[in-house]
């Protein structure tokens, strides 16, 4: 999500768009544009970051304020209601119908990440307006030598890279079991988090030492990816990956789960390999499946035409138009 957020504020900067924008602790590149430092939020800290917000909105006066995050709908209701809007950058699935009534609740206009989104929301009795995620420019790649002897792996196998935190939601543990049936490949799983420890068992349990290598982040994790054969995703729901969006700007094909949000960005078999969510067999095949060098670049092919549309400049664009609809009245 920083990502998108700093993505939109340097497009509507360049736009020529006055941006400030209010942020929690941690790192935020955005340029020179302006940054109001915020509580993080919790339980706890609640109150404490709706007086920081409402300070911030108070000294800046501006005519949008665009919160990322549902959680943000009940703050921005409080602050400024008739010219916020909020954007769902996913919802989680075991708290959807919770997030949806308080958000029905708080009366903000709600925007999507991307079309999976959007159907969810309608679903639950939340309209919203589609507002695509940007892609950004990715960085060259590194070379396949060089990542294989830094991570240890074989350089003439499948380069699949996963750059993606080790989280419930991203399933990797699935991952891994299907690199278990994908015997021709080697893979980078880039992202810690909760499951680190659970993943490298199952790494352990598979026998894939030397073949699966597990790190924290990594700050040229996209060159990596930039530089691999194959992104792979095991994820269980998603908003609009923007990792799937780079590893196409990128020409990396990309192997995923078709769960929502990322079956809206991959065509399967024309832009990308998908497969049910939660089964290691079928994504494991998928994955044997790219390692066809032919198959891999029409998928490659296919997929960078679309990502024109996820350009920060067309995208802040979109925002613009959409924020003149706000501020008219006419969100939807």
């Amino acid at each position: 999500m920083q990502v998108q957020v700093s993505l939109l504020a340097g497009g509507l900067a360049a736009a020529g768009c006055e941006v400030v924008v209010a942020a929690g602790p941690g790192d935020l590149d955005v340029g020179d544009v302006e940054v109001h430092r915020l509580p993080a939020l919790s339980a706890r800290s609640a109150a404490a970051f709706g007086r920081a917000l409402r300070d911030s909105v108070t000294a800046t006066s501006p005519d949008v304020v665009h919160g990322h995050g549902l959680r943000l709908a009940p703050f921005l209701a409080a602050t400024a209601r008739h010219r916020s809007v909020v954007t769902c950058h996913g919802i989680d699935p075991a708290r959807a119908r919770w997030t949806a009534a308080l958000v029905r609740l708080c009366g903000v206009p709600v925007a999507a990440c991307g079309e999976g989104p959007r159907r969810v929301l309608a679903a639950l009795g939340v309209p919203s307006r589609v507002l695509d995620n940007a892609v950004p420019p990715m960085p060259p790649p590194l070379g396949r030598d060089e990542i294989a002897s830094r991570f240890g792996l074989d350089p003439a196998a499948l380069l699949v890279v996963s750059p993606a935190r080790l989280t419930p939601q991203k399933d990797p543990v699935t991952l891994v079991r299907a690199l278990a049936h994908a015997r021709i490949a080697s893979a980078i799983l880039m992202g810690g988090g909760p499951l680190e420890g659970a993943v490298r068992d199952e790494v352990a349990r598979e026998g894939l030492a030397g073949r699966v290598a597990v790190t924290e982040w990594l700050d040229d994790a996209r060159a990596i990816l930039a530089g691999a054969d194959v992104l792979a995703l095991a994820s269980v729901w998603e908003g609009q990956p923007t990792v799937v969006l780079e590893a196409m700007a990128a020409g990396v094909a990309v192997v995923a789960t078709s769960c929502t949000g990322t079956r809206d960005c991959v065509l399967d078999g024309v832009t990308g390999l998908l497969a049910p969510p939660r089964d290691a067999v079928s994504l494991g095949a998928a994955i044997e499946r790219a390692a066809s060098a032919e198959l891999r670049a029409r998928l490659v092919d296919a997929a960078r035409a679309t990502t024109a549309s996820h350009a920060p400049a067309v995208v802040a664009a979109a925002h613009l138009a959409a924020y003149e609809r706000l501020t008219a009245g006419a969100w939807l």
